[in-house]
């Protein structure tokens, strides 16, 4: 009887180990650093989802491949910024990386290890709708006229472009737990120290 007592407390505490081992609670949680990575590769990629469909579209429509990134230079250069060149084109790349890379790293460090990709690509998405209806309302009418005219050719590859902005933001969680297995992997594991034996 002893033994057999003895032999079902060990395997008792055998499986608490393994339900507490495999838990959420032990799994490893988000680092500061893969949160900004993470955030920073999901706002980069959401830049080039956007700016990549419009540049397509427009050059497939004859209003012109770099029509996109020329006018959203226009909130520094004005009207001037459809004959500036390869400076607006410039300048509009880097307004549109710059404004992706800072909402891709606030979207990365409200990331935890219990955010769904569902619930990302969500927010996501509701961010980009958000910024689309901010854009059509307030910034283009008064800060930007030059892009709203030209935007106005393209209004629903306008509003898509925006679904795929919020489709990049919300692959964030991906690339953190990409981030987050690789530095398990080449993480040494420690070695539980041996209990002795009882006698």
């Amino acid at each position: 009887m002893a033994a057999n007592s003895d032999t079902e407390a060990r395997l008792r505490g055998l499986i608490e180990e393994i339900a507490a081992n495999s838990g959420p609670q032990a799994l490893p949680s988000f680092l500061w650093g893969e949160k900004l990575t993470g955030g920073a590769i999901a706002g980069v990629l959401a830049a080039i989802l956007m700016m990549g469909s419009l540049t397509v579209y427009s050059g497939a429509t004859g209003v012109g491949i770099w029509m996109p990134l020329k006018t959203l230079a226009g909130l520094v250069y004005g009207v001037e910024a459809l004959i500036a060149g390869w400076a607006a084109i410039t300048t509009g790349a880097g307004i549109q990386l710059g404004f992706s890379l800072a909402l891709g790293i606030l979207f990365g460090l409200a990331t935890s290890r219990r955010t769904s990709m569902a619930l990302a690509l969500f927010a996501g998405v509701a961010i980009g709708i958000a910024i689309w209806v901010a854009m059509e309302l307030y910034v283009l009418p008064f800060l930007n006229p030059t892009m709203a005219a030209r935007i106005a050719l393209i209004p629903v590859a306008y509003f898509v472009a925006h679904l795929l902005f919020g489709i990049g933001l919300g692959t964030t969680p991906l690339l953190v737990r990409a981030l987050r297995r690789g530095r398990v992997r080449f993480t040494p594991r420690m070695e539980r120290p041996v209990e002795p034996k009882q006698i």
